[in-house]
């Protein structure tokens, strides 16, 4: 059995996306003892007719890519150039990786931007949990926000948070979200007694779902938040002062949506920090 430490794989391509990418997962290498793999991906079918890139291009992208880890002290690392789509050649490259880190943008000269296609298709089809780094404006709040809804991969998004903050010393903080898709009031103005006890029935499954958090990771301050919005929205709103949202792939009830998705694919695109998918 390999003793090998598990790696985190950055995919780069040089951009300044791409560098904060790969800053971001020096740190965490550091912080979690892990190696980084940097993916360079040579896509030859991006554009057959314009001529290729010069070797002296790539040694260029790879040496940038030593000073950006250099500079946050990782000097042990691993710079692969690999050939194939961009999405599904980083995929299987982090089969065994502990996560699969992209920028929030990639860069026009290697081809496909990394937000849109190649992130959405990333979180979709990787094994592994897949962070698409931008700055995190709450960083000082030093808060990883997990959204969970009792669902398994909503329960392996809570186990990917609080190893993160194991390594980071941030607070975990589970966020469920509720929203009645109409909101119906009898004559008096109120809502429906059954509304009501729905609500409390959410926050109730929140406390629970932080008591048992609490219980299993006794080592790591936990805390929920309940809101009363769209669960999109409620992720989103909350990592204005996080260091981290973390999701799962699919989910249920209160954070319901199918493959990728609503919830998912919303705060993808609009968080304000790293955001990680977990399938």
């Amino acid at each position: 059995m390999s003793t090998q430490p598990p790696s985190i794989v950055v995919g780069y391509d040089g951009s300044p996306d791409a560098d904060a990418a790969a800053t971001w997962a020096g740190q965490m290498a550091r912080l979690r003892g892990e190696a980084v793999v940097v993916a360079i991906v040579v896509d030859r079918m991006e554009s057959p007719r314009r001529p290729q890139w010069p070797e002296s291009w790539w040694e260029e992208i790879e040496g940038q890519a030593r000073e950006t880890l250099a500079a946050v002290g990782v000097h042990d690392l691993a710079i692969e150039r690999l050939d194939g789509g961009i999405a599904s050649t980083l995929v299987d490259r982090a089969t065994d990786a502990s996560m699969l880190v992209l920028g929030s943008h990639g860069h026009g000269r290697v081809g496909e931007a990394l937000l849109g296609s190649v992130s959405q298709s990333a979180a979709r089809h990787s094994r592994c949990p897949v962070v698409v780094v931008r700055p995190a404006p709450g960083a000082h709040e030093r808060r990883i926000i997990v959204g969970v809804d009792g669902s398994e991969p909503s329960l392996r998004a809570l186990e990917f948070a609080c190893r993160q903050a194991g390594a980071t010393g941030d607070t975990v903080v589970l966020v469920r979200a509720w929203k009645p898709l109409t909101m119906p009031i009898d004559e008096h103005g109120d809502p429906p007694e059954s509304m009501s006890r729905t609500l409390l029935e959410e926050e109730g499954a929140l406390q629970k779902s932080v008591a048992e958090a609490r219980t299993s990771h006794p080592e790591i301050e936990i805390e929920g938040e309940f809101f009363a919005e769209g669960a999109g929205e409620a992720l989103v709103d909350a990592s204005n002062t996080a260091t981290m949202v973390v999701v799962g792939s699919r989910g249920h009830g209160a954070l319901a949506e199918t493959v990728l998705g609503s919830i998912s694919h919303h705060v993808l695109h609009h968080g304000h920090c790293p955001v990680a998918v977990v399938r």
